[in-house]
This record gives structure tokens, C-alpha cells and sequence, in this order.
């Protein structure tokens, strides 16, 4: 996954509209294939910030496998079928069969936490990329962290809003926890968004 810290402040926006600043929430995506999914989020009452948690399961049949082309046939338990193209860093490809079963899993935690004063800004990313030894069976583990901070330009003591403003200049009034008590010397405090996805793909014999 390629994110930018901008595009990450984003899609921040959007998917943390309602709670953002001093609460999680991580929208769930449609998935193609079917699913299982658990979700957590855990606060501590009257802190400002949180952890949200989301983990999704898909699996999926393998019905047909063109080597050439590098493409693969995956058909769901609804019968669907779905043909997509496999890059080149899945270099165990010509190890799939007709028959074997994809698992894909992907985790995303979301922690949101307002910086100490006088800690180091660590905006950024940074990801890994793990694959299956040659010969075995193709399997993949992509993960990658990104930090943005946000600063704390206003505060709605009233309708109990924030107002943030992002790395790339983009500002967005937000609302606020009601168990959390507001303050004007928290404008111009930093406002950490930590981003962990994690994605794992497996790929083993029919048995």
C-alpha cells in the first residue's frame, strides 16, 4: 500500500469526521469476496484519544490459472468468480493449482492521541514487505505504519467541536467526545493519527 501523508490527512477526514481527535471510528469497505470481520475500539474515559482495531478475513476458491498471463480465477462461496492479475512479486506464482484456497487477511489499527508537549514529530512511513520462500507456496505479508499530526487551531466550547488543522493546510471542524472535558490551552496542541495496516495473503492446497 502507497500512502501519502497527505492523502492519509484525507482520508482521515472522511473517515473520522464524526469522532476525530478525541475518539476512533474506521469505516468498514465492501469487500469483493465474502468475509469475516471483528472490530474493537477502546478508550480510556475522559482521555482525549483511542484505539480502533479492525481485522477482515476473505477466502476464496481457485478455479483457473494462466500462467502466461499471469492471472488468476478466484470464485467465492456465492459462486462469483472474479479473474485478477498477479504481479511479479509474487514470485512463487506457477505454485498455484486449480483447486487451492486463497486466504487473505487484513488487519488496520487506528490510535489517535494528543502528543506531550516537547516530543519529536514522527510524520512519516514506514512498511515492510515478507515473502514465501522459492518453491513453496506463494504467500505475502505487507504492512506499513503512517504517522500525521494535527494541530488544534480552535475549540466550540459550546457544541463541544475542535477544529484541526492538517499537514497539508486543510482544516476540519470535528466533534468531541462528551466525556471529555475541553480547554483553551489545548489550541495549539499536536494531535497524533497513527495508521498500522497490515495485509496477509496465503494460498494453500485443496485437501
Amino acid at each position: 500500500m502507497t500512502t501519502t501523508i497527505k492523502s492519509l490527512g484525507q482520508a482521515l477526514l472522511i473517515s473520522l469526521s464524526a469522532t476525530t481527535l478525541f475518539a476512533c471510528h474506521m469505516n468498514d469497505d465492501a469487500d469483493e469476496l465474502p468475509s469475516s470481520a471483528a472490530n474493537l475500539t477502546v478508550i480510556e474515559p475522559g482521555v482525549p484519544g483511542g484505539v480502533s482495531t479492525n481485522v477482515t478475513t476473505m477466502t476464496a476458491l481457485v478455479t483457473a490459472v494462466d500462467y502466461k498471463k499471469r492471472t488468476v480465477t478466484l470464485k467465492n462461496d456465492l459462486g462469483e468468480k472474479r479473474t485478477l492479475k498477479v504481479g511479479p512479486e509474487a514470485v512463487n506464482f506457477n505454485q498455484i493449482k486449480t483447486g487451492d484456497h486463497v486466504t487473505v487477511e487484513v488487519a488496520e489499527e487506528l490510535a489517535v492521541y494528543m502528543r506531550d508537549k516537547n516530543a519529536p514529530n514522527n510524520d512519516g512511513a514506514a512498511g515492510i514487505v515478507a515473502q514465501a520462500a522459492p518453491g513453496e507456496k506463494p504467500a505475502v505479508l505487507f504492512a506499513d505504519t503512517v504517522e500525521v499530526t494535527a494541530v488544534v487551531k480552535a475549540l466550540d466550547l459550546n457544541k463541544h467541536t475542535a477544529t484541526l488543522q492538517f499537514p497539508d493546510g486543510s482544516t476540519k471542524t470535528v466533534a468531541v467526545r462528551q466525556d471529555v472535558v475541553l480547554d483553551k490551552k489545548q489550541i495549539g496542541r499536536e494531535v497524533v493519527f497513527r495508521m498500522t495496516s497490515a495485509m496477509a495473503v496465503t494460498v494453500e492446497a485443496s485437501k
